[in-house]
């Protein structure tokens, strides 16, 4: 059985670890920029509240993709 991770964009294989953030994490569809974001776009990983949760994910050094599951 291969465990190995490749990546979506170019087949790469993938580095595991961590992603984190001060800020939450969110979604949109539209590449607009905002001002500030009054529920309009879904949130993917939510504001710390005493600590900074990482998030298990997949980095691809190549070609700077990252996976992770959220919520």
């Amino acid at each position: 059985m291969n465990d190995t991770i490749r990546c979506l964009g170019c087949s790469n294989e993938l580095s595991e670890g961590y992603i984190f953030s001060p800020r939450r994490i969110c979604w949109s569809e539209s590449a607009d920029s905002i001002f500030a974001d009054f529920g309009s776009s879904e949130v993917l990983i939510s504001d710390p509240i005493f600590k900074i949760r990482k998030t298990p994910a997949f980095r691809c050094e190549k070609c700077n993709l990252v996976t992770f599951k959220y919520k």
